[in-house]
C-alpha cells in the first residue's frame, strides 16, 4: 500500500474508533440517567450510594458524579444485582436498601424483595417497577413512571 493509502486507512480507523467511543459513552450515560432518576425518586438524596454486583453497570460511576460506590449492602441506598436471592435470608435486624435487579428472570423470581428491574434486552433499556413494594414503602412516584408499574 502506498503512502496515501496508509494515511486514508489511518483516518478511517480513527474515525471508526471515535464513533465506537461515542456510542459506548451514550450507553453509559443512558444507564446512569435512568438509575439516577429511579434512585432519586426512592431515596430523595443528591448523592446516591450504590452497592453494585453486576459488572455491566460498573461504568455508571464514571458517568455520574452523584453516584458513590459502596462495598457493602449495609452502606447502600440502592443495590444493583443480578442475583437478588442472596439478600432474602439475612438477619432480621438488617434493613435492606432498595434492590434493583439487573436481570428480568431474577426480578420475576424475587419480586418479594426487588423494588424493580432495570435490564437491557434487544439493545434497549427496560424498566419495571414493583407496585407492591412501592406501596409498602409509601413511595410517591412521578406519574410518568406509572407505565412501568407491575
Amino acid at each position: 500500500m502506498d503512502r496515501y493509502g496508509v494515511s486514508v486507512l489511518k483516518k478511517i480507523v480513527i474515525f471508526l474508533l471515535m464513533i465506537c467511543s461515542l456510542y459506548a459513552d451514550s450507553i453509559s450515560d443512558i444507564k446512569a440517567k435512568i438509575i439516577e432518576n429511579i434512585a432519586k425518586t426512592f431515596t430523595h438524596k443528591k448523592v446516591i450510594k450504590i452497592y453494585n454486583q453486576d459488572p455491566y453497570f460498573n461504568d455508571i460511576f464514571n458517568a455520574n458524579p452523584n453516584f458513590k460506590r459502596v462495598y457493602t449492602y449495609r452502606d447502600a441506598d440502592i443495590i444493583l444485582t443480578k442475583d437478588s436471592s442472596m439478600f432474602k435470608n439475612l438477619p432480621g435486624n438488617d434493613k435492606l436498601p432498595f434492590i434493583i435487579s439487573t436481570k428480568y428472570k431474577d426480578y420475576k423470581n424475587n419480586k418479594d424483595i426487588d423494588i424493580g428491574a432495570f435490564f437491557w434486552q434487544k439493545g434497549r433499556p427496560n424498566l419495571i417497577l414493583n407496585a407492591k413494594i412501592i406501596q409498602e414503602n409509601y413511595i410517591k412516584i412521578p406519574k410518568e413512571y406509572n407505565k412501568f408499574l407491575e
